[in-house]
């Protein structure tokens, strides 16, 4: 089962409502999450020896200019075995 759910919305026949485990995602929970993931990345990878937070900075900058996912490897996470119970 998928955690995101695409729903018809009411404003017209274009509009559409991206739900998270059935609640609607708003602007700012996208806002608080790029906040969060970006903090992360520079506690785990600390500028200036490496690109920490900028990374997914690029990341974000990449999918909004072409509104696509990159399948570039440059980006994936590299994950430890013992992590895998987050999946």
């Amino acid at each position: 089962m998928s955690k995101f759910k695409i729903i018809q919305g009411k404003k017209s026949e274009e509009d559409k409502i991206l739900l998270y485990n059935g609640s609607a995602v708003a602007f700012e929970d996208v806002a608080k999450m790029c906040i969060f993931f970006i903090s992360n990345e520079d506690n785990l990878y600390p500028p200036p020896k490496c690109k920490g937070g900028q990374m997914f900075i690029d990341y974000i900058t990449e999918v909004l200019h072409t509104r696509r996912i990159p399948s570039d490897s440059k980006y994936k996470i590299k994950k430890k075995e013992n992590e895998q119970w987050m999946n």
